[in-house]
């Protein structure tokens, strides 16, 4: 594996499960240090699926660590914007410094259009959208 990634911090949402971790195995395989955070917990009911658990993101801890590299890992909704922003600021406190927003948590409810709810439409809307717009608005000014 490459070291292209090396020196750099890198802050990955959705970290426990699936994708997320692999963002964050991979991103570690290439000498960066990480910056995770996952919900591992309830999902909104429109959510078909199980959801990640404090565990998987134990494990996405153990894959980075088993790189040697570092990595901060906080239980966090990304619909928390203070959250977000207080868990970059003790990442960038412990590992100097933020370069790579990698913002991977989402949900999928899939429905039938006339079985959609304003309900789950807000679920969807607040997790897709805004909880991307704060994990990049938590960590831009670090970069910038």
């Amino acid at each position: 594996m490459s070291a292209r990634l090396a020196g750099r911090v890198a802050f990955i949402t959705g970290a426990a499960p699936g994708q997320g971790r692999a963002h964050a195995a991979r991103m570690a395989a290439e000498r960066a240090d990480i910056i995770a955070v996952d919900i591992a917990g309830k999902l909104p009911s429109c959510v078909p699926y199980d959801p990640a658990t404090p565990d998987d993101l134990a494990e996405t801890v153990r894959l980075v660590e088993e790189t040697n590299r570092r990595i901060v890992a906080s239980v966090v909704d990304t619909r928390d914007y203070d959250g977000l922003r207080a868990t970059v600021d003790d990442g960038v406190a412990a590992l100097g410094r933020l370069d790579v927003i990698v913002a991977n948590a989402g949900i999928s409810a899939p429905q039938a259009w006339d079985d959609i709810t304003p309900e789950t439409f807000r679920d969807v809307m607040e997790i897709n959208v805004t909880g991307t717009w704060n994990t990049v608005m938590a960590g831009a000014d670090r970069i910038i």
